[in-house]
């Protein structure tokens, strides 16, 4: 592998290490589908334009990161943030207002002999906490009448004064949407093979294999977890740091200009583009700052941006930052500093699954009998292999 795919590698080991564990997905969604079913069947109903109505086919769903599988594991904590909606298509915005529909929410919730206990409220919905698993965070969702061609929902804003179309469904498919698109791959061919010229033999060159070079998630999706985790050290214990929607829609409308622009023969260097680009999709209307969701006409991002000029100033430090981190970081800079540097960037545990990895297969290449070949300051070996770039 080029220098740059085997920095992509060691990344991509850092990405698996703050996903979600395959049965702590399948915990949640067994525990968010009873916790639906429940509000679903519940009594309470409502008086409004002289019909009764009440939460009956109610249906629960995920979204945000857990939806769009970029969630990372927190700092310090081994609890994840589920952000779920739970959609009432049988309610009408005229007939409640979105305090009081919040109050429902939660009046059932504490029924249940193990929610109630667990309850905790957030600014629209509810928090249902799992200690050391995860956080459920519900909000309350109702039908968009005015929108009848999409799927687009309508939620309280935070004050609960008034509804707000929304559409995580939407926003799901087009970020998928783009994930899914490959970028133009260009691979060097080398040679790997050399003649000794005393013997007329061939000798097979060995290339380091540290961490294991296996992409398990469509690029899109690691990158924004390697940008979120970043973000999270720089502003470990700081007010205002970037949101995620925002890092998560300017990386998806850069990724996708530069798939559809250049190409690449690495993974590496395509991920340092898309934070070199976010910035170009900021745009301004009416003097305000403006990232328009691309599902939902006219709500911006960036809102409150143009109220706080301090979250516009510490977005535009942490792409700097994160982008001059990469530029730095390389394969040649020795095991120990590599590992520092790996610290400094994404905290403690992925520099340690790093130097589990560098320990694991520096006892596997004993046992193969390898000849060591000494890369990125760390004596090991492992037979070539073909390149498997994206998967391929």
């Amino acid at each position: 592998m080029s220098s740059n795919q085997e920095l992509f590698s060691i990344l991509e080991t850092i990405g698996k290490s703050l996903d979600i564990s395959e049965s702590q997905h399948k915990l949640a969604e067994e525990r968010y589908k009873s916790i639906g079913k429940w509000l679903a069947e519940g009594e309470y109903c409502i008086l409004g334009s002289g019909k009764k109505q009440c939460f009956k086919d109610g249906d629960i769903y995920p979204q945000g990161s857990i939806k769009l599988e970029t969630a990372v594991r927190p700092i310090g904590k081994s609890e994840f943030d589920i952000d779920l909606v739970f959609f009432t298509p049988n309610v009408s915005a005229d007939d409640i207002t979105p305090e009081y529909l919040k109050k429902l929410i939660g009046n059932r919730l504490k029924e249940h002999g193990t929610y109630k206990d667990m309850l905790k409220p957030l600014n629209r919905g509810w928090c249902i906490e799992y200690a050391n698993e995860f956080h459920l965070d519900i909000t309350p969702s109702l039908d968009n009448h005015n929108e009848p061609l999409n799927e687009s929902e309508l939620v309280a804003d935070k004050k609960l004064k008034k509804y707000m179309p929304s559409n995580p469904k939407g926003y799901a498919q087009w970020f998928d949407d783009i994930s899914s698109m490959m970028p133009t791959i260009t691979i060097t061919k080398r040679m790997f093979e050399s003649r000794d010229s005393s013997f007329g033999m061939e000798k097979s060159a060995t290339i380091s294999n540290i961490p294991e070079h296996n992409l398990n998630k469509l690029l899109l999706k690691r990158f924004i977890q390697i940008f979120k985790r970043h973000r999270d050290v720089m502003f470990e214990g700081k007010n205002d740091a970037p949101i995620s929607i925002i890092i998560t829609t300017l990386a998806t409308h850069s990724y996708l200009y530069c798939i559809e622009r250049f190409s690449y023969d690495n993974e590496y260097d395509l991920m340092k583009d898309v934070l070199k680009y976010m910035k170009s999709f900021i745009k301004t209307k009416d003097g305000l700052y403006w990232i328009e969701n691309p599902t939902v006409t006219d709500e911006n991002f960036a809102e409150k941006w143009n109220e706080e000029s301090s979250k516009k100033v510490n977005f535009d430090n942490w792409n700097n930052s994160c982008i001059k981190f990469f530029e730095k970081f390389h394969p040649n800079m020795g095991q120990d500093v590599l590992l520092d540097s790996i610290q400094e960037g994404f905290g403690s545990n992925p520099a340690q699954v790093i130097r589990e990895e560098y320990v694991k297969s520096l006892d596997s290449n004993r046992k193969l009998g390898l000849i060591p070949t000494t890369i990125t300051g760390i004596s090991s070996s492992v037979k070539a292999k073909k390149n498997t770039f994206f998967g391929k």
